[in-house]
């Protein structure tokens, strides 16, 4: 997922999905471990990507 095309809802969904596989327990521990490597990285997406909407409605409150 390009980071322009980032879209959180779809990352949230996402990480549900890896959540409740990983949750199974019924993987190999590399499948476990790659599926951890893709839900560390889209949580990290998703922080930067909600820090940033954060520090653009902090900018439109204080115009107001």
């Amino acid at each position: 997922m390009e980071e322009k095309d980032f879209d959180v809802d779809e990352a949230l969904d996402r990480l549900e999905e890896i959540n409740s596989k990983l949750a199974a327990g019924d993987m190999s521990l590399a499948e476990s471990i790659n599926l951890y490597k893709e839900g560390v990285e889209l949580a990290g997406k998703a922080k930067e990507h909600l820090e940033g909407v954060e520090q653009e409605l902090k900018v439109i409150n204080e115009g107001e």
